[in-house]
């Protein structure tokens, strides 16, 4: 696994950083909070036998890239995605119990805390929502749906960061979102397809189903399996 992580350009500039403005203590404290939230992403997905393709080491979070089918089960992509935070608060109450409180790490757990559940690609809160989203609506909409938000969400965060002058730092890390949120938006067409083809290429073991009246695939959702009505028959997803 050790493999597989790799450190962004962007941690090192931070790092330098912290070094010339004499906060090089404060940004290994961050990193390591950081990097136990990291862990409980990977933790889980190892248990649920996840492939994991690269972990990318950020200044401001990390992301695990996954090289899995997307009609995976949604409560396993769910629980993967919560272990970040729950590792990282267990992790928090924990050093409290031992050593006692401590402003500074109460600061950056809270703000990594709070910076990861913003509805924004790839953030945790964005990919919560999408799978909740995925249990009432199509996948096609679902994925479509969090990217429009996370634009909107980005759009309030520039518009703050100019009226409040936030520092450097902190445009960089909407620079990246941006153009994290823009590829997702790019892709869209074709993850959606990928997610069709998966369907072609594998049985996926789904016990609930769904009727869609005409050749609608933009109408699939996951967890389930489908019959497509069209003209006075039903048709299997494959057919489709």
């Amino acid at each position: 696994l050790y493999k597989k992580i790799t450190i962004h350009l962007f941690f090192y500039v931070v790092a330098l950083i912290s070094i010339l403005t004499g906060l090089f203590k404060e940004f290994l404290i961050f990193s390591l909070i950081i990097v136990i939230h990291e862990s409980g992403h990977i933790l889980a997905a190892l248990y649920y036998k996840w492939k994991i393709d690269k972990v990318i080491i950020l200044p401001f979070g990390g992301l695990t890239i996954f090289k899995e089918t997307l009609n995976r089960p949604i409560y396993e992509e769910f629980i993967i995605t919560i272990m970040g935070p729950l590792s990282q608060i267990l992790f928090y109450f924990v050093y409290n119990l031992i050593f006692g409180y401590n402003n500074l790490i109460m600061n950056y757990h809270y703000a990594i805390l709070l910076f990861n559940i913003l509805p924004i690609y790839p953030l945790d809160g964005a990919k919560i929502i999408n799978l909740l989203l995925c249990k009432y609506i199509s996948f096609k909409m679902s994925h479509l749906f969090t990217i429009l938000l996370s634009i909107v969400i980005i759009i309030i965060a520039l518009v703050l960061s100019f009226i409040y002058k936030i520092n450097f730092v902190f445009f960089l890390i909407l620079f990246f979102l941006i153009v994290k949120i823009y590829s997702e938006l790019k892709n869209h067409n074709f993850i959606f397809n990928k997610f069709l083809f998966e369907r072609y290429i594998y049985d996926f073991p789904f016990n609930k189903r769904k009727i869609i009246r005409g050749n609608r695939v933009n109408k699939m959702y996951r967890d389930y399996k489908h019959l497509f009505y069209i003209d006075n028959r039903y048709c299997l997803e494959r057919e489709i």
